[in-house]
């Protein structure tokens, strides 16, 4: 075995035995194969002295469930048996060693033969080791679906300010009256924490008046997904709770905080394969993963499906071509949440009264919550109530996935008030989404007295309401819906309407739809309804339609071009003719808006004419926003969420992007505002790199950005002008002056040193900046660039410089003119005395 090992290992040994014999080559033939020799028989001896075992070291190439794991030395005892180290056994994937074992030089040896369930075989002529195991023993692998995020995102946390404004004025003809007003947003943001408030003014002939809307302070937890608000906000209990207007505290579970968190059920599929395999996933038809599987369990985690009804494939394909195909139907749905999460909020304060109207208007203290959790995949838990003074009420919800067939939910609800007493009301809904039909159904009941913030006060209360509803899509044959609603109040009042609709793209560009609905109560009636979309290009829009309601039937035609997200002009215009009892009526709108740079300008036109009597209103609009942030204040139109101000040195004229879309241009100070910036979104902030002179250098044209909630960002694209210093280098010693040829000068600047060489006559060039330091700075400062926290750069100034010529070591100060040139060209610098004379 020892000789199969020299050859294996390519050692002549017929030559080291005649080497052994000649003088000259004794000690090289020992110095060569000592090492070889004692390698190959240490192992043997030490395993010499295992009498229980007597084993032979072999080295051999080992295969794990055919998949190549390398050369490995292991021991081979006479009757065929093979032991290997356990830690190499680790190394190759198996998770479970249990059998004999031995110890060689101090390590732990596994028997092959010993281990449960392992089958493995040998090749004499290839040297080789074929070793089968149980998939289970082997590691097993998890590939997660759930969207992953960017790697590189910049999460900010700049103080910033926003104040949204709007101003109006609108005239009407022939009784010529006007009116003015003013709206406003403001948004301060400092940490984790932003204060809003808006109001509204108005003025018109008869009087003038300033309401305040709403205010607030919110502080978001964003790792924890939690909100905290103090102020004014609307809060709701749920389908048989109300949405209320409260001063007060909340305090929620928001996931939108994570956009990129999926908070409902996901599909989980797991399998075992035995040999390196391929496996592919594919839902609903379309492959949505490839990957390469080493023998072992795998699991496939977070599939996640969009509407309802869904069917998962996964196929496994092995080294000889068979294919195993499973078919997993499924059921996605938004309704219920994953197992364990919860969702809640939980609010308290006092009842905003008459928003919209007064300011400062609060009434009775009250509360409102809701709390969700899921308890299985399955199954949704949820409770839920609201109160005020004499008001309470309590319910329960409860959500249920079944199976395949859609989504069951039941809710309960009791109220007790000290005017109406005690209520009930329930509701069970069932919706099911499917790939070429979907139906629903709900009916909600509630007794007379059952009371809510929201009805308190009303005096016509509904005892049912039921609906039912059913689409089919057939493709480019269309889509057809069908439905019902009734519902009846305890004043006697029976309302049941029917409605059929169907809907086709006869071509990418143009879509029909028609409806019929009959209306059945008190009065009866019927509508009719057909309309065509015709999209003639990007962002344009011709329409047509025909409406019937009752004994009016009214034919519209409109044009449209979509506002764009950054400058530019959209438009709207709609003429409309209605056969009305009394006769006819026309009517036109006009309506145009133009985005610039730092404001929206919309104007609108109404006028309607109606048996030879004419009306007309026009009316317009400004709005923008003041914004500040990263020590910058600007005018961009008005901030929608978030907002950005991009900083591109001080070029300007660079177009810059926000998720491939323009939004607008750098200033004369490098600076763009962008807008529409999404809170919590990885918003794609890009630059045109183009647009940047050639001679500036850009550390990057990109960047992921993740703003809190209404917050402003600063965004820094670093570019830095690339400059050029030349000159000739030459020392003065006595009174001969003579180039510095072929030295390397070391330059101080600020706390760094660089080096620059001399050549032929003593010439030497280097740029500006100094490299392997460009970055985007920790420090955003939209105004300026703070030096220290990015790229450094060799400005104008004096720079202590010294070098060492033909052993003498010269010192100086190497002097920088101010100039915007790009070869800045020192001359001839000479080294004299420890000052340069350039």
């Amino acid at each position: 075995m020892l000789i199969r090992q020299c050859v294996r290992h390519k050692l002549n040994v017929k030559k080291v035995a005649r080497s052994l014999l000649n003088y000259e080559g004794f000690f090289k033939s020992i110095f060569f194969s000592a090492p070889l020799i004692l390698a190959l028989l240490l192992p043997a001896v030490s395993a010499a002295n295992q009498p229980a075992d007597q084993v032979e070291p072999i080295i051999l190439s080992i295969t794990l469930n055919m998949v190549q794991k390398g050369e490995f030395m292991v021991n081979m005892t006479k009757d065929g048996d093979f032991f290997i180290k356990s830690d190499d056994l680790k190394a190759m994937g198996i998770r479970e060693l249990s059998g004999k074992n031995i110890e060689i030089d101090g390590e732990s040896y596994m028997s092959l033969r010993s281990m449960a369930e392992m089958k493995f075989t040998f090749n004499e002529k290839k040297l080789s080791l074929d070793i089968t195991v149980p998939p289970r023993l082997l590691p097993a692998r998890s590939i997660d679906f759930m969207p992953q995020r960017q790697t590189k995102v910049y999460y900010p946390a700049d103080s910033s300010f926003f104040l949204n404004y709007g101003l109006n004025y609108s005239e009407t003809w022939p009784h010529s009256g006007h009116s003015e007003g003013v709206t406003n947003e403001v948004g301060i943001r400092t940490g984790d924490i932003v204060f809003l408030s808006d109001s509204i003014y108005t003025k018109d002939q008869t009087e003038q008046k300033f309401t305040r809307l709403m205010s607030n302070v919110t502080y978001d937890r964003r790792n924890e997904l939690q909100r905290i608000i103090a102020g004014d906000f609307i809060a709701s209990s749920g389908d048989l709770g109300s949405s209320i207007n409260l001063g007060g505290l909340s305090f929620s579970k928001i996931y939108a905080m994570n956009p990129y968190f999926i908070k409902n059920p996901l599909l989980d599929f797991s399998g075992v394969v035995s040999l390196p395999s391929e496996v592919e996933v594919y839902l609903d038809g379309t492959k949505i993963l490839t990957e390469k599987l080493a023998p072992g369990e795998f699991d496939l985690r977070n599939i996640r499906g969009y509407g309802g009804s869904g069917l998962v494939e996964v196929v496994i394909k092995d080294p000889f071509g068979r294919e195993q195909r499973i078919r997993y139907p499924s059921y996605f749905t938004d309704i219920l949440l994953r197992k364990g999460l919860h969702e809640y909020s939980y609010n308290a304060g006092f009842l905003r009264e008459n928003l919209g109207i007064e300011s400062n208007s609060y009434g009775a203290p009250a509360f409102s919550f809701f709390h969700r959790y899921g308890v299985t995949e399955f199954l949704m838990l949820g409770l839920n109530g609201e109160g005020t003074r004499g008001l309470y009420n309590l319910g329960s919800q409860a959500s249920l996935l079944a199976g395949n067939a859609g989504v069951v939910t039941l809710t309960v609800s009791g109220s007790s008030d000290d005017q109406q007493g005690a209520g009930y009301a329930g509701t069970m809904s069932y919706g099911y989404q499917g790939k070429t039909i979907n139906g629903s159904f709900y009916l909600r009941d509630f007794s007379e007295h059952y009371t809510t913030i929201g009805n308190r006060n009303t005096t016509e209360r509904i005892k049912y309401q039921a609906g039912a509803g059913t689409g089919f899509f057939a493709g480019r044959v269309g889509s057809l819906s069908l439905d019902f609603s009734a519902s009846e109040t305890y004043g006697a009042q029976v309302v049941k309407s029917v409605k059929a609709t169907f809907s086709r793209n006869l071509t990418p560009q143009l879509n029909v739809t028609t409806s019929f609905g009959k209306t059945m109560g008190s009065e009866g009636s019927y509508e009719f309804f057909v309309g065509m979309n015709y999209y003639p290009g990007k962002d344009k829009l011709v329409a047509a339609r025909y409406d019937q309601a009752g004994s009016v039937n009214t034919e519209t035609i409109q044009v449209q071009k979509n506002q764009p997200v950054g400058e530019g002009l959209g438009y709207s215009a709609t003429v409309a003719r209605s056969e009305l009892p009394t006769g006819e009526a026309y009517s036109l709108d006009p309506t145009v808006q133009y985005n610039s740079l730092y404001n929206i300008l919309r104007g609108e036109y109404h006028q309607t004419y109606t048996e030879g009597i004419s009306s007309e209103s026009a009316q317009l609009f400004l709005s923008g926003a003041v914004v500040y942030a990263g020590n910058v204040i600007g005018f961009t139109r008005p901030v929608t969420d978030s907002f950005g101000l991009v900083k591109v040195e001080d070029i300007e004229g660079v177009r810059v992007y926000n998720s491939n879309q323009e939004v607008g241009r750098t200033n004369s100070s490098g600076v763009a505002f962008i807008p529409n910036m999404n809170s919590y979104y990885e918003n794609q902030i890009s630059i045109n790199d183009k647009d940047v002179p050639m001679d500036y250098s850009l550390s990057g044209v990109a960047e992921f950005v993740s703003p809190p909630f209404r917050s402003g960002s600063c965004i820094v694209f670093e570019a830095r002008r690339l400059q050029y210093i030349t000159g000739m280098l030459k020392m003065k010693s006595g009174a001969s002056l003579e180039p510095a040829e072929y030295v390397e000068a070391m330059m101080t600047v600020g706390d760094k040193e660089i080096t620059f060489p001399t050549g032929r006559g003593g010439e030497f060039s280097f740029e500006n900046l100094i490299t392997g330091e460009q970055g985007q700075p920790e420090h955003r400062n939209c105004s300026s660039l703070a030096k220290k926290d990015i790229s450094p750069v060799i400005e104008a100034g004096r720079y202590k410089t010294s070098f060492e010529y033909k052993g003498e070591k010269c010192t100086f100060e190497l002097v920088i003119p101010e100039t915007k040139e790009t070869i800045i060209d020192l001359g001839d610098v000479t080294c004299e005395g420890g000052i340069s004379q350039n």
